[in-house]
């Protein structure tokens, strides 16, 4: 792909830099988002409409293992 130098601009690199941080955090907060309406789509089997919470010494004690 060629450009022709009118064509061209440049960034300072801070700028560059803040950017394309910029653009990795709407893209992760888009996943997120994306996720959790996925996530509240499908309930799951047996799940109904509420979901179960289970407290941190449930979970270690059904999965066999001690906090």
């Amino acid at each position: 792909m060629s450009t022709e130098a009118s064509e061209m601009v440049t960034v300072p690199r801070a700028e560059w830099d803040s950017l394309q941080a910029e653009v990795r955090r709407l893209r992760r907060e888009a996943g997120d988002r994306v996720a959790l309406e996925r996530m509240q789509a499908d309930p799951g089997p047996g799940r109904g409409d509420r979901a179960r919470t289970f407290t941190r010494s449930q979970l270690a004690e059904a999965w066999g293992i001690t906090e």
